[in-house]
């Protein structure tokens, strides 16, 4: 495990991590200079210990919401603040200059956004009082309440999604990477847990056509599906569930992605694994308790691919892996919550004070081999063996 301590770097509450590398962070900071709203991109090399500014731009206004998504040469920022404008910038990581600036103007107002790579951003926006009108002419004729469209930083366009299951209320995007080629993840869950047990046990009246799915297509036919105007994207169903069951994206590492599925009749939960290069799925793990075992809450880390069995003691909290982890060790209570394990071996809680004003939020490391722990007054980003405290 490293320990990367950035809280003389990161002097206020705005600072935001980007990346984090093996050698450097990448991370944001708002400040006011003069008077005006500015960010700073910057970069911390972990070898040398120091701090670079990447670029600096004067935001629009103090209410501005900052939207980062990092690339291999670039970082993307999404400026907006939540109305029918937002500001798009791509910066290259190693000189800061500036390949792509753009002020776009939307329908609605912004709901989110999200950079599928470098060049594409996928953007979603509601209704609002201005365009209310033609919101309601849009979903009496699609369906659809909200918009989806995709920005092309090359050529400045907007290219308008058509997809129902693109366009739909719940769908989320993942991009990832299967054998080096990029591929999108589409996940339409049914609303939340509850809702869809909820549609379960209310499955005589609603029947057996209430789904959860999840779509893969390579990224490249998605974005050129999107831009001729399709209204069917070429996507593969990789997974579903129907009223009787459950499933949801769990999180991936290099080889698979992970996904939780449950099935309400039984109650059987479990954790399947579909590998990135073959697409071949099997049960990675088994999350229902036995006859005989204490009850358990279970925590999966989605970044790095690993899942643990919570259950309660009477000091401690006991940890057991139960995929990708072999840890076996007992968190005490006084230390706060779970969040992770890392290396398998450290133990990391975070426990919040709060006296109903103001808030303190404290993260512990606690070693299972020695006993050893040490807390600290800050928040903390856990990714992989790196441990950042900010």
């Amino acid at each position: 495990m490293k320990v990367v301590d950035l809280r003389n770097v990161f002097t206020s509450c705005n600072d935001e991590l980007i990346e984090i590398t093996d050698s450097l962070i990448y991370y944001a900071e708002e400040k006011v200079e003069e008077g005006h709203p500015s960010l700073f991109l910057l970069e911390y090399n972990r070898v040398m210990k120091r701090e670079r500014v990447i670029a600096n731009y004067l935001l629009p206004g103090p209410a501005c919401v900052q939207h980062f998504f990092s690339f291999p040469n670039d970082i993307v920022v999404v400026s907006e603040s939540g109305g029918s404008e937002a500001w798009v910038i791509r910066v290259d990581k190693r000189t800061g200059e500036e390949h792509d600036l753009a002020n776009l103007h939307f329908i609605g107002d912004f709901q989110q956004c999200l950079a599928l790579d470098e060049f594409h951003i996928l953007f979603f926006t509601v209704s609002n009082k201005q365009h209310e009108h033609l919101f309601r002419k849009y979903e009496k004729l699609t369906g659809f309440s909200r918009v989806v469209f995709l920005y092309d930083l090359k050529d400045g366009k907007y290219y308008y999604a058509r997809d129902p299951r693109v366009c739909g209320n719940l769908s989320g995007f993942l991009p990832f990477s299967r054998c080096g080629v990029p591929w999108l993840l589409i996940l339409s869950p049914h609303g939340s847990e509850s809702e869809k047990e909820k549609c379960y046990h209310n499955m005589r009246w609603l029947g057996d056509n209430i789904n959860d799915s999840v779509w893969e297509c390579p990224l490249h036919d998605f974005i050129v599906s999107v831009k001729n105007g399709e209204e069917r994207a070429p996507l593969d169903l990789l997974l579903s569930a129907g009223t009787a069951g459950l499933v949801r994206y769990a999180g991936q590492d290099d080889n698979y992605l992970y996904f939780r599925a449950r099935y309400f009749p039984t109650g059987d939960q479990r954790i399947c694994a579909c590998s990135k290069r073959t697409g071949r799925k099997t049960v990675a793990a088994k999350l229902t308790l036995g006859p005989d075992e204490k009850p358990a809450q279970f925590s999966i880390d989605p970044l790095g691919g690993r899942a643990y069995r919570i259950t309660d003691e009477e000091d401690a909290y006991h940890v057991t892996g139960v995929l990708n982890s072999s840890v076996d060790a007992d968190l005490p209570k006084e230390l706060g919550r779970f969040v992770t394990c890392v290396d398998d071996r450290f133990l990391i809680a975070q426990y919040i004070l709060t006296d109903g004003n103001d808030s303190f939020e404290f993260h512990s490391i606690l070693d299972t081999e020695t006993g050893t722990q040490k807390s600290y007054e800050c928040r903390c980003t856990v990714c992989g063996d790196t441990v950042v405290l900010h």
